[in-house]
């Protein structure tokens, strides 16, 4: 699998503290230009999966609770032994906290921010998937 390398001070780069455990974690967000939506976490560890079929579904039935009603039951299983699901967000590296997002499983659906938290992998159906190294 491909690594990405990206030095903390580069764009798109930051850190945040977690509120549990005070761990500074850094992570990259995508620009949104990328075409990252909908996207989905792992229930488990931080990756994240973006899947061609289901920005095709988006584009035909919008964002809505049908198009998530459709999507759910594809969702695979993470390597990591969790699953991808709705609603999911990245969580501390340190003590599993998660960071929870401002929006709704559904309003999500057209969030086009992947947030890959240090080590975290973007797995992809189309496209090669790559693990996100930070520092």
């Amino acid at each position: 699998m491909e690594v990405v390398h990206y030095e903390k001070d580069t764009p798109w780069v930051g850190s945040f503290e977690c509120p549990q455990c005070k761990e500074i974690t850094y992570a990259w967000q995508s620009s949104g230009m990328s075409d990252s939506c909908p996207h989905f976490y792992c229930n488990s560890c931080s990756n994240a999966l973006v899947r061609e079929q289901d920005k095709d579904l988006l584009s035909k039935l919008g964002v809505s609770e049908e198009l998530l009603k459709k999507i759910i039951p594809t969702l695979p299983d993470c390597d990591c032994g969790g699953k991808f699901e709705p609603g999911m967000n990245p969580k501390c590296p340190s003590c599993s906290f998660e960071f929870k997002h401002h929006n709704d499983p559904i309003a999500r659906l057209r969030d086009p921010h992947v947030i890959l938290i240090n080590g975290a992998v973007l797995y992809r159906d189309e496209l090669n998937d790559y693990q996100i190294e930070i520092g």
